[in-house]
């Protein structure tokens, strides 16, 4: 299952693709990360009953800038996505994601792959 799940991720072919937005939703239970495929479609990537979710950010050395004035060329960009089975619980999915200036480790149960319309998703650049 996993290698599936990996190969999915890999078809999208994201590397070195615009992260678009990474939104948490339902108390952290879903991650979502968006990812820029072209100027009509980007893939969504669903981490779903996340048990934990950890990440780090570049915080701490870019001084006063604020991510949510960059609008979409926010500079993070696709750089690893790797699935490996839970040692802890074999029913869960360890990710480690790479988004250049961010990273992040996903412990869920479920993962999702799909294709969206840009037009159809709002992101945090975006009015709402």
């Amino acid at each position: 299952m996993i290698n599936e799940i990996q190969t999915k991720i890999d078809k999208t072919n994201y590397w070195d693709l615009l992260v678009l937005d990474i939104q948490s939703q339902y108390f952290g239970d879903e991650v979502y990360i968006y990812i820029e495929k072209n100027e009509e479609y980007c893939w969504k990537i669903s981490f779903t009953s996340c048990y934990k979710v950890n990440y780090e950010t570049d915080a701490n050395w870019r001084g006063d800038f604020k991510v949510k004035d960059t609008g979409p060329k926010s500079g993070y960009y696709a750089q690893d996505i790797s699935l490996n089975k839970c040692m802890e619980n074999e029913e869960f999915i360890e990710c480690s994601i790479d988004v250049s200036i961010m990273t992040m480790n996903i412990v869920c149960k479920n993962i999702l792959v799909e294709e969206l319309s840009m037009k159809d998703n709002l992101f945090f650049w975006q009015d709402k």
